[in-house]
């Protein structure tokens, strides 16, 4: 297994990339020139076959989501909503039987569709920091660059446990970085079940943040940059109530839209694909059925490369960075969720009995699939359980398998998702025979414009060191007055001498010397009361200039709260 050994940006405006940028497009190359040679099959269809269908079918979903996007976040409020947000009410299959697709002024047909180079990413959709987004700036550029089209897929699957945001408090001693919540208590529940009964939770998130603004407004300098940064996110919460009055009341709904509402502002034209929508596609269905059908092997797969990778890098809990598949007799754990509308995720299982292959959450059983039927008839059972409000979900690793293999020719990763997806190629090694696609890694790091104290974490360990000198060698840190107090020189000179003896002295006599010269410093210490304040001061000091520091430099607060100008300069110019 491949050993990434990738580190976060720590400069400002620092990026970090893999391959070269100027790399990449060659690296597209070679993965539709790798896949295009792929002879496996998944559920009996041929991959390159497979993926064509699956391209198509995902894209003109996408296109029907963006259009969705763009429909509540445009200025003309007269003209009619398109936003869907449950893709089950989306039958992808009846989209196939267009036989163009509209994309960026273009009609595309099939043979387009398969050979357009499509660079993908996707994250939660939550509140991007700059580290994410610049994820989606890639995307964008490379899709310019290739004539090729950007997809961000919306990871909506995943629990709600980032339903917040961060920002910086100034005016606590020392300065601090505070959470500030949109919705809580959700950690089981995923982001795609998230709805807002009211507009009043926007309304009350928006006024903490304000508020948090109000208690940084400090000196005249910092008031213009929190008016600057406050402006922003009252664009970004102005768009979410416009997106909520226009009807749109889903969690996911209202971050993506605007979000897309501030990159439009910088010309970006990515399509928006959320997962669960992918979820309801007959590529899907297929990817879905192959997995099933050979649960054991890839359980075993699975759980090999996470010990692998937990060796690699020495780590002992068997929950990181993700648990195993769980085996147990007839029942297999699949690397899926389940569960029904509105309720919480749950791990989905295969249960084997005599005739039937069972899928259950361990309790419930939410759909059963034939052991000898033919694979039609079972994607049909698949396609029933929208109509019973049920959900099948990937996780993370199955989630990037399936992008990497049936949908782009290229997937975007954060240094995180690089790092888990050593193991997702390990997988396709073994479980599919084929060697897998590369994936491009990319993250940055963006201060907020805020200025820091000339000060480091060096300066910190001096001062941490002298205030333990001052306990074992106070003589040291001694006033002019105080070395001509007749007692303080007494003891400093007995000291010295019970040092020296204490090098010639047999173990019993080096005991009783120790404990003397310590007493001979704590008597010397209490004389020394005043300057062991005062570098108490200075080390107090040193500390909250550093907690400053690390409030301003922290990577990861969102774009929504960074001055506009800050976003430009930087953004519209990184590559």
């Amino acid at each position: 297994m491949k050993n990434i050994t990738y580190a976060i940006p720590k400069n400002n405006k620092e990026v970090f990339v893999d391959p070269a940028i100027h790399r990449i497009p060659d690296t597209i190359q070679a993965n539709r020139h790798k896949i295009n040679g792929y002879t496996v099959e998944i559920n009996g269809v041929p991959l390159p076959v497979l993926r064509d269908k699956a391209r198509e079918e995902l894209l003109r979903i996408a296109v029907r989501y963006t259009e969705g996007m763009q429909s509540l976040i445009q200025k003309n409020r007269t003209e009619s909503c398109l936003y869907v947000r449950n893709g089950s009410r989306e039958d992808a299959s009846r989209h196939r039987t267009q036989a163009l697709l509209s994309l960026k002024g273009l009609d595309l047909d099939s043979v387009s569709i398969k050979d357009i180079p499509i660079i993908q990413t996707g994250h939660e959709p939550v509140f991007y920091y700059p580290g994410v987004w610049i994820k989606n700036h890639l995307a964008q550029s490379l899709a310019n660059k290739m004539c090729g089209i950007g997809v961000n897929m919306i990871v909506d699957n995943d629990a709600c446990k980032m339903g917040f945001m961060h920002m910086p408090v100034l005016s606590e001693r020392p300065a601090s970085i505070r959470k500030v919540t949109l919705v809580n208590g959700m950690d089981d529940v995923a982001y795609e079940e998230v709805v807002f009964d009211n507009v009043k939770t926007i309304h009350r998130f928006r006024e903490e943040v304000l508020s948090v603004f109000q208690e940084n407004l400090l000196d005249e300098t910092i008031k213009i940059t929190m008016g600057l940064m406050q402006s922003t996110f009252e664009n970004f919460m102005n768009c979410m109530v416009q997106c909520y009055q226009k009807g749109c009341t889903d969690m996911v709904g209202l971050l993506s839209a605007a979000r897309c509402s501030l990159e439009a502002d910088f010309g970006m034209g990515n399509l928006e694909v959320p997962v669960s929508w992918m979820c309801n596609t007959e590529g899907f269905y297929h990817f879905l059925l192959h997995l099933v059908s050979d649960a054991e092997r890839f359980a075993h797969i699975y759980n090999e490369k996470l010990a692998e990778y937990r060796a690699l890098h020495k780590i002992r809990s068997k929950a990181n960075p993700l648990p195993d598949l769980q085996i147990d007799g007839h029942a297999v754990e699949l690397p899926f969720w389940i569960w029904k509308a509105g309720g919480k995720r749950s791990r989905c299982y295969l249960r084997k009995e005599e005739k039937s292959i069972k899928l259950t959450d361990g309790s419930n059983v939410f759909a059963a699939l034939e052991k000898n039927k033919d694979s039609r008839a079972n994607m049909s059972e698949l396609r029933d359980l929208k109509n019973a409000h049920v959900k099948i979900r990937p996780r993370a690793i199955t989630t990037t398998i399936f992008s990497r293999l049936l949908f782009s020719d290229i997937f975007i990763h954060g240094i995180g998702g690089a790092k888990y997806d050593t193991i997702t190629d390990e997988i396709i090694r073994d479980f599919f025979g084929i060697d897998p696609p590369s994936f491009a890694t990319i993250s940055t790091t963006l201060f907020l414009p805020l200025d820091i104290f000339d000060v480091d974490g060096g300066m910190q360990q001096i001062l941490r060191h002298e205030l333990a000198d001052m306990s074992y060698n106070p003589e040291r840190y001694a006033s002019a007055e105080r070395l001509h107090d007749e007692g303080f020189i007494s003891r400093v000179k007995e000291k010295r001498r019970l040092l020296e003896m204490m090098a010639v002295c047999n173990r019993e006599e080096k005991q009783l010397y120790f404990n003397r010269v310590g007493e001979l410093n704590k008597l010397n210490l209490a004389h020394i009361g005043s300057e062991l304040q005062q570098k108490k001061k200075e080390m107090d000091e040193v500390n909250v200039k550093l907690a400053y520091n690390n409030m301003v430099q922290f990577r990861e607060y969102p774009v929504y709260i960074y001055p506009m100008k800050i976003l430009q300069d930087y953004f519209l110019h990184v590559f």
